[in-house]
This record gives structure tokens, sequence and C-alpha cells, in this order.
């Protein structure tokens, strides 16, 4: 394993940071906005009511970006799960929206959600 000299390691870090930034919602203008977003995300009811919120106003980016950072701490959130898919619905993937569904539980949801959610995207229950 070869290792890289400081300089080519600074340059390496600098291109990181650069792709991380580029890979920030271009909703939130600041690293403190940023940062609220990431600690709304660690609450499970108040990262999916900001995405839920985001997703009214059109948002679903974000809304998907909020939802994906909620399911990181909290992975077997079963409403956070079927908001992703149904989102991914709304931006016209609906491919993914109904891979995402198929995976969810029915005993997670009330009866006929899952139904009303694969209708919605584009294929009958």
């Amino acid at each position: 394993m070869r290792l890289l000299s400081p300089a080519r390691r600074s340059i390496a870090g600098l291109i990181l940071a650069t792709g991380f930034l580029a890979c920030a919602p271009l909703g939130a203008a600041t690293i403190e906005e940023l940062d609220a977003l990431s600690d709304v995300s660690d609450n499970e009811a108040a990262g999916i009511a900001a995405a839920q919120a985001q997703a009214e106003s059109g948002a679903y980016l974000e809304a998907i970006a909020t939802l994906e950072r909620v399911l990181a701490v909290h992975p077997k959130s079963a409403e956070a799960r079927l908001n992703h898919a149904v989102y991914l619905c709304q931006i016209d993937d609906k491919r993914g929206g109904l891979v995402e569904i198929d995976k969810l539980k029915d005993k997670h949801y009330e009866d006929g959600v899952l139904d009303r959610a694969r209708a919605m995207c584009g294929r009958g229950g």
C-alpha cells in the first residue's frame, strides 16, 4: 500500500471536502442550518415531521434527504420508510418507490395503507 505525501493528502482532503459541500441540500445556506437539519433527524418524530413539512412545500428531494438521515439513525422506522417510498414516487421514481413499498410489512401499518401507497405510486394494490 502506497502512502500519499502530505501535499497529496491535503489536495485529496480538499477534494473530499468540496464534494461533501456539493452534496449539501441546496435549501440550506449555512453550516448552522445544516447542523439544525442533522439535529432534527436524530429525533425520529421531529425528523419525520420536518420531512413532511418539506414535502408539503414541494421540496421532495429535501424531504427524501431528511428521511434518509432519520433512517440512518432509526433504520426500522416504519413511518419514515413509508414516507421515503411515497416521496420517491412523487419525484417520479415510481420503480424505486414501489420496490421500497414492497419491502414493507403490512403488520406495521393500518389496513390498506400499503395498498393505497402502491396505488398512489401507479400500481394497484
